[in-house]
């Protein structure tokens, strides 16, 4: 193949660099920016009608001109003048044609240096895969020679400023393979310098500074591998504040121990290509999977099915960096690994295992997403069984793997709805919850939008029926989704083409493997009579054994012959239990195991039974049980050893839902209703006290709710000292699962002033963290609670969080009539701290319509009734509110002193979030007033504040306006760096809106009259972005 010369064709255009047109193989003028802007879209998308209205959108984005259609033609033109130069005055053009309301331009398949460049990604995908390393490397070079300079340089617009990121992305992941390869043919002292000079271009990116580290150390330059991965984990904690990541720390390690597997191919090895990254690359097959126990798959085509060209490309960036597109939030949100990690003691599921690898997307060849659907009883294994899997092919998905449990079969809650694990995958991947739609079927879509072309493995453990599935699966091949139900999900095998394995308990010999792993082989030999007793009273059942085998490692010394007498003797007392289903035989494992506990931890766990799950903290499980933290440490501890809890690495504690079933059984049967109440009202009264301590010290302007006399036994956790902060924002975060389950409990049971007022104080930190959805669910079953109450006070402090969530939505509406009712309720209880508080919203909404004088009565109002009744907290969220609005009625001086105000208490108060809204306004107005070095000090705080608090779009935002002021203080480089990372940080978030970032970026290219053109009107001004309406902003 030939490199590092273009081929000679009538006509190409070429954009891997200055957008440029060589016609017979010279170059020629193609015109100013925007023309040349309109051309990349052409060629970008050649042989295709593009219509105007695309032109437009593609060149000028949000801003465009009145002129801009007409500007559309008169690019048109001049660029028929250059493509065709010797075509008649009034003929018509066979280069770029009118059609059908748009254009098209005819151009060859290889016209274009970046199609061509993606075609060569293709085929080197191809060859690599093939095993030929050399020539896949060849390739790789014939493309990257293609490149002349920055992708569009110099070009205007949205589409180009994409294609640049797009382009640039594909050439650093095409340079890494290049690297990869090298190293596969031993040549690591080649690929040294060029990945050298990649770390330096991208000092961020781990997988380069992973393969440097390799090369390095191939070269005997262990000391200097070692100084990359110090230099880069530096890096990263400077610049994002995160640790290097799974891979680039494995890496480390295993450099560290001197990792033969790292020390490249032998002499012998070397003319071929290992596999990269760990990935395995299984030839095609003409057999189906293996059969499982039940259930054969149909046989699958021989090889790979063709691919069009868009799925190619789509696979070759996948191939070039399977990381590179995968969604991160700032400073880097790495690929997902959510799967759980593998219980102790698997054994068996060879045949099972066999067969879910050859449902592996690279064995079948299939166009969809394999769909693999494990069922079977109650503690059979089917989740131990999944876990196993995905983690044994974790490599052949290197984009990563996404778990959720569905709980469809919780005894203490309702399945998880589609859109809750949604939310949860959004989360994993980098989604921002504020760009996150509310209609479920476009929350799907996005999934599959976000999953396109990518190769990541999906768990959805414990589905309770196929409509609780449909939503989570992905639409493109590459995936493979494992689920796991008790159900049969017939639906999802007749409508989606899941492929079903029915997974029955274990044999005697595995079950025996099973008894041995967790055991020792010694003592399962020793007693080979009684290891058959104890499978049989087991009945095979994994968990049910899993607890046998619990109790028998307590027992070392004793006799597994008299573990299976005491078991079989329980199975007497309960076989009036028996229905001839292997799930009630669980009753006898477990009451056999409970009643070996302690009495405190036997408490522990019937109480359990009444908590909501799915999981709980040691400080709740003392309230729960009305004793000390130390004695429910102990108590948890020791049902941790029973195996009837687990404990996660944030020392947390959970159950299977059939211990969870167990324990709410036996606290039926052993516990009266008064107590199951009292442990009730503890419980709920520990997440009320505990929520409200942590939202005073996060929220201080929010205030304190009257709360009833405290029951004996509820020891509230507490945020005092140096860490109150951090630790309350810590507690929301651990107990977000759990808070929402409370709260409908606490409705359920007719605890109703729990009820709303624990959904008052969780409210505002839904709503920074834009859980705007959430706020409305949990204030709708607040606002039932209220009315069952008839307490007025409650109801007025519903209807005013309702207003707020629905300003926040911009339900303008609904926002006004629920604070008219909030302002009506508290002025009938004369509540003049309630009345400031609506006075405050109303105030918000009419500033977010733009009706500031209004507004300004409003929180005057507000204010005038917080300094006289409210804390200094609540002063400072009023203080920055008339200021903000006095700014936009130009009253500028009056609003600095007033914002001051309300930083400085702000500040005495501790309200993180309040300080960091009030410096925007502040800047903000020193902005308005000309006073750039104070304007831009104030923009820098606030910044700092939001990345601090977690707040990664209000980091972005802070840098926007602070280039805006540099830019209108001359400080060009300043703003464009300033500009840039808030560009590279909104591009990491799916779903975020960059053309702000991008067209302020656009702004500094050179204008039009630089280039020779006449398209110098003031649109290619930077024009001042301080005189933006920011409406938008809820202070």
């Amino acid at each position: 193949m030939r490199r590092g010369r273009l081929a000679v064709v009538p006509l190409r255009v070429g954009v891997l660099g200055p957008v440029t047109v060589w016609r017979e193989g010279s170059e020629v003028a193609a015109g100013q920016p925007r023309q040349l802007a309109v051309l990349g879209v052409l060629a970008s998308r050649a042989n295709r009608v593009v219509s105007r209205g695309e032109l437009v959108d593609a060149v000028w984005g949000d801003n465009t001109p009145a002129s801009a259609e007409g500007g559309v033609y008169t690019y048109v033109a001049g660029l028929r003048r250059v493509l065709e130069p010797d075509r008649a005055p009034r003929a018509r053009s066979r280069v770029l044609v009118s059609s059908s309301g748009g254009y098209t331009l005819r151009i060859g398949p290889s016209s274009l240096d970046a199609s061509e460049f993606e075609e060569c990604l293709i085929r080197a995908r191809g060859l690599r895969a093939a095993g030929d390393a050399a020539e896949a490397a060849s390739t790789l070079d014939a493309a990257l020679s293609l490149w002349r300079g920055q992708p569009f340089t110099g070009v205007p617009g949205p589409f180009a400023e994409a294609e640049r990121r797009r382009l640039t992305e594909l050439r650093t992941a095409a340079v890494e393979v290049r690297a990869n390869l090298m190293l596969d043919q031993g040549h690591a002292a080649a690929a040294i310098p060029e990945l050298t000079a990649l770390v330096a271009e991208h000092p961020l990116r781990e997988r380069a500074h992973g393969l440097l580290m390799i090369a390095l150390y191939q070269c005997g330059r262990q000391a200097e591998a070692l100084g990359v991965f110090r230099d880069v984990r530096e890096r990263l904690a400077e610049d994002l504040g995160i640790d290097p990541g799974v891979e680039l720390t494995s890496i480390h390690q295993r450099l560290l121990a001197m990792d033969p597997a790292l020390s490249g191919p032998a002499p012998a090895d070397r003319t071929g290509a290992r596999q990269a990254d760990g990935a395995s690359a299984r030839p095609p097959t003409d057999q189906a999977p293996e059969a499982g126990p039940t259930t054969k798959p149909a046989k699958m085509p021989d090889g790979t099915p063709e691919q069009s060209p868009e799925a190619g490309r789509v696979a070759a960036r996948q191939e070039a960096d399977p990381g590179a597109d995968a969604p991160s939030g700032p400073g880097g949100v790495p690929s997902p690994a959510q799967v759980p990690p593998e219980p102790a003691g698997f054994a068996g599921r060879v045949p099972e295992l066999r067969w879910l690898e050859g449902l592996l997307p690279e064995q079948t060849g299939a166009e969809g997403t394999p769909i693999a659907l494990i069922t079977g009883t109650a503690g059979v294994g089917k989740t131990t069984l999944a876990i196993r899997f995905a983690r044994q092919v974790a490599s052949s998905f290197p984009d990563g793997q996404l778990y959720v449990n569905l709980r469809g079969f919780d005894p203490a809650s309702a399945p998880v709805s589609p859109a809750s694990a949604l939310q949860w995958f959004f989360d994993a991947l980098g989604v921002p919850p504020r760009h996150v739609p509310s209609a479920l079927d476009a929350q799907s879509a996005l999934l599959r939008s976000l999953l396109c072309g990518r190769r990541m493995m999906l768990l959805l453990d414990n589905a309770h029926d196929a409509s609780q599935v449909r939503p989570l699966l992905p639409g493109s091949p590459g995936c493979m989704v494992i689920v796991t139900s008790r159900s049969q999900l017939t639906g999802l095998v007749v409508t989606e083409g899941a492929w079903p394995l029915s997974l029955d308990v274990l044999g005697a010999d595995e079950a025996a493997e099973l008894l041995a792993k967790r055991l020792g082989p010694e003592r399962v030999t020793a007693e080979p009579h009684a290891v058959v007793e104890l499978v049989a009273q087991s009945a095979g059942l994994p968990l049910a054994l899993s607890v046998a085998c619990a109790r028998a490692v307590t027992r070392a010394g004793g006799r597994l012959a008299d573990l299976a007498a005491e078991l079989a003797d329980a199975r007497d007392r309960l076989d009036v239990l028996r229905t001839g289903e292997v799930t009630t035989d669980l009753r006898a494992v477990f009451s056999w195991s409970v009643d070996k506990l302690s009495e405190e931890a036997a408490s522990a766990f019937r109480l359990i039974g009444l908590h909501p799950g799915p999981d709980i903290s040691a400080a709740a499980a003392a309230s729960l049980a009305g004793t000390t933290p130390a004695k429910a440490r102990a108590a948890l501890a020791e049902l941790t050893r029973a195996s009837l809890l687990t404990e996660d690495a944030a020392g947390r504690f959970g159950c299977h839902d059939l211990l969870r079933a167990y324990a709410a059984e036996q606290a039926a049967a052993t516990l009266t209703d008064a107590e199951r109440d009292l442990a009730r009202r503890r419980i709920l009264d520990h997440y009320l006290r505990t929520a409200q301590g942590a939202a005073v010290r996060l929220y201080p302007g929010r205030g304190l709710l009257v709360l009833s006399d405290q029951p004996d036994g509820v020891a509230a956790e507490e945020f005092d000292g140096d860490g109150a902060y951090d630790a309350a924002l810590a507690w929301f975060t651990a107990e977000n699962r759990v808070l929402h389950n409370v709260i409908k409990m606490a409705a359920a049971h007719g605890e109703d002033e729990h009820c709303w007022k624990l959904a008052w104080c969780w409210a505002p930190l839904l709503k920074r963290r834009g859980r705007l959805n959430a706020v409305l669910t949990v204030q709708r079953i607040a606002l039932d609670a209220a009315d069952r109450l008839g307490d007025t006070n409650a109801l007025a402090h519903v209807h005013y969080d309702l207003g707020h969530v629905s300003l926040r939505l911009c339900a303008y509406a609904a926002a006004e009539a629920h604070l008219r009712r909030a302002l009506e309720l508290f002025t009938g209880i004369d509540d003049p701290v309630g009345i400031g508080q609506v006075r405050q919203g109303l105030g918000l909404l009419l500033h977010q319509q733009e009706k500031y004088a209004e507004a300004l009565m409003h929180g005057l109002e507000a204010l005038k009734l917080r300094r006289a009744y409210a804390d200094r907290a609540a002063v400072a969220y009023s203080e920055n509110l008339v200021g903000w609005i006095q700014a936009h009625l130009g009253q500028h001086e009056a609003a600095l002193r007033r914002c001051r105000v309300a930083l400085d208490l702000h500040r005495q108060s501790g309200s993180r979030t309040g300080a960091a809204d009030t410096l925007d306004s502040i800047g903000y107005i020193h902005g308005k007033l000309g006073d750039h070095r104070q304007a831009v000090a104030c923009y820098e705080q606030a910044h700092e504040l939001y990345r601090v608090i977690g707040d990664s779009e209000g980091e972005a935002r802070s840098l926007l306006y602070l280039g805006d002021i540099q830019i209108e203080a001359g400080e060009t480089e300043a703003a464009r760096g300033n500009w840039e990372r808030a560009l590279s940080l909104l591009a990491q978030i799916p779903g975020a809106d960059t053309s702000g970032a991008a067209g302020r970026v656009s702004r500094l290219e050179p204008d039009a009259a630089a280039c020779g053109g006449a398209d110098t009107n003031a649109e290619n001004v930077p024009e001042s972005w301080n005189d933006r309406p920011r409406t938008g902003a809820v202070k």
